[in-house]
């Protein structure tokens, strides 16, 4: 509802909220997959340019090597065949694929598959890079490749819209952000000055449990200001004040098996400050 963004080349911008807030359904319209109902999306001035898109769901084909489907995208993209495969080579190095690049992506894990999408959405040199939910799934190595690869498109002169659920991710790659909200944007801004401006010098309580804690204990922490998560065996409380309830706290929580820890606040809390917490 009247979202207007822009991504400059260069720059990594992240668009997170709830599930239902609209990213991917931005994300589809800044691709030209879904036509606006008012108002325009453009890539270097033009209402269609050159994008390179990295789904949600693998849009690759399951019988062709990572290879073959680089290639097959350089052709739909429109790159002469003389200029093809040293473009997959390109893409496979970027994306971290170049060893496995001959196997079928029927036989990839979920987290070459993220690579192998990443590599096919990179091989037409895209002026935006649109990525959805590209650390999903995925293990520590692939997303530090996976935010190596970004951060060299970036460097080379592309822009990139990612929607992401991981705050870390988020946090190293993107330079600005913005929160959506039933189709709102409520929040935009580099990533710093947001969790200033929401939160200050305030730190984060965390308690968690191997199991759900005993009422009293639940009880104990809801007066202390913890808020339970949906696994309900987290509790968290963000203020000035998490030193003292920390204190108060710390004997009964290990008393039931459970740890508490102590930090500044991310990406994830400042959802919840602008959009209320995960259901």
């Amino acid at each position: 509802e009247g979202l207007s963004l822009t991504v400059a080349a260069g720059e990594a911008y992240a668009l997170i909220g709830p599930n239902g807030a609209g990213k991917s359904t931005a994300a589809r319209v800044a691709c030209g997959l879904l036509a606006p109902r008012s108002g325009a999306a453009t890539v270097a001035g033009r209402g269609r340019g050159r994008i390179g898109l990295a789904p949600q769901e693998s849009a690759l084909f399951d019988r062709l090597t990572i290879r073959e489907n680089l290639d097959a995208m350089a052709r739909l993209g429109g790159l002469r065949r003389a200029a093809r495969p040293a473009a997959v080579d390109r893409a496979l190095d970027r994306a971290g694929c170049a060893g496995r690049a001959d196997e079928r992506v029927s036989a990839l894990s979920g987290g070459w598959r993220r690579r192998a999408s990443l590599a096919a959405a990179l091989v037409c040199g895209p002026g935006l890079l649109v990525l959805d939910e590209p650390t999903e799934g995925v293990d520590a190595a692939t997303r530090t490749a996976l935010a190596l690869a970004v951060r060299t498109a970036l460097a080379e002169g592309a822009g990139c819209l990612m929607i992401s659920h991981d705050a870390a991710f988020v946090a190293a790659v993107a330079s600005r952000v913005g929160v959506l909200s039933r189709g709102r944007l409520v929040a935009e801004g580099a990533p710093s000055d947001l969790l200033f401006q929401a939160f200050g010098a305030a730190l984060r309580l965390t308690v968690r449990f191997p199991v759900r804690p005993p009422p009293g204990l639940e009880s104990q922490m809801q007066d202390q200001g913890l808020e339970r998560e949906a696994d309900t065996v987290t509790w968290r409380r963000v203020g000035d004040d998490v030193n003292r309830v920390s204190a108060v706290l710390a004997a009964p929580v290990q008393a039931a098996g459970g740890e508490v820890s102590i930090r500044r606040p991310d990406l994830d809390d400042l959802l919840t400050r602008l959009t209320g917490p995960a259901r």
